[in-house]
């Protein structure tokens, strides 16, 4: 007799019918200016991105201005947890969500439409503060304490969007690198830093502060459920693998390798193009009983 062993293996995604969606609100949230360098902003209802040559309503610049935001994501990951069984799940997108005030009446933030860069960063270790605008603090996170709060080697980019230079909600899909999707699977808390790309942009939304609950900024997560494989028999000289918690309309292949170790690159398809109706499923490998150890593993398409 034959035997086999079965390695699972999720190695991309898409988004499905059966994809569930949570937002978050900040738990902190606070814009640092480096024209005022050791002051504090984190009490203020609205959070800016602003380059070196943004002006305001009356034309004076107020230089660079960058946001700094903290999404606690343990009721988050609570919920993805309760739909689809613990740590069963995998993140297959993330939006944030915010509203754009495009003529701002303070007169410390500019104006202006352009690029800016939103960032995953690893070191959430700042305090909001309680400083406005017009009263300014020293109690909480600061210009000056970019130096130590961005690190390039651990960081990581969600990409470079374009404001609307209007009033309104505004959406910015992010990427999902490996990093950012850890810390959300993982329940903690999720860092964001907004800086600007394009010298003259004046991005200003509401905060976290904002009085309008609504109007706040919102991380949106979407997770589907992953495929996993139950049981592995022998059907004469084919090879039938059960498989569970698959997405309903999702379409898999499965790949094939006598050494687990090998790069994924290295995997042979045995089956693809796999059509799954139904949440559960079956899947006949053809001829695949051949070798005395094979390694099977269930992936997207």
């Amino acid at each position: 007799m034959k035997s086999f062993s079965a390695l699972v293996l999720l190695v991309a995604f898409t988004i499905p019918a059966r994809a569930a969606f949570f937002t978050n609100s900040p738990d902190a949230d606070a814009f640092v200016r480096a024209a005022t360098p050791t002051l504090n902003y984190g009490a203020a209802g609205s959070l800016s991105v602003s380059g070196i040559n943004a002006t305001n309503a009356a034309g004076f610049t107020n230089g660079v201005f960058d946001s700094f935001l903290r999404f606690n994501t343990a009721a988050l990951t609570a919920n993805f947890n309760t739909a689809f069984g613990a740590n069963n799940w995998a993140v297959s997108g993330a939006r944030l969500l915010v509203t754009e005030v495009a003529a701002p009446a303070q007169t410390n933030f500019n104006r202006g439409k352009g690029a800016f860069e939103i960032r995953w960063i690893a070191n959430t270790n700042w305090v909001e503060g309680t400083g406005m605008p017009n009263a300014p603090t020293t109690d909480g996170i600061v210009y000056t304490n970019e130096m130590t709060l961005l690190d390039s080697n651990a960081d990581a980019s969600l990409g470079v969007f374009t404001n609307a230079g209007a009033n309104g909600a505004e959406s910015f899909s992010l990427a999902l690198p490996a990093v950012f999707t850890a810390s959300i699977s993982a329940g903690q808390e999720v860092g964001l830093f907004l800086t600007a790309n394009d010298p003259k942009i004046g991005f200003t939304f509401n905060s976290q502060n904002f009085g309008t609950a609504s109007a706040r900024p919102f991380l949106i997560v979407s997770a589907v459920p992953r495929p996993g494989l139950t049981a592995i028999n022998l059907a004469g000289t084919n090879v039938v693998l059960s498989a569970t918690n698959g997405v309903t309309g999702g379409t898999y292949q499965v790949l094939s390798s006598t050494n687990a170790a090998l790069p994924l690159g290295q995997w042979t398809p045995v089956a693809t193009n796999i059509l799954n109706s139904n949440g559960d499923f079956s899947i006949a490998v053809t001829n695949a009983a051949t070798a005395p150890q094979q390694f099977f593993l269930l992936q997207t398409q």
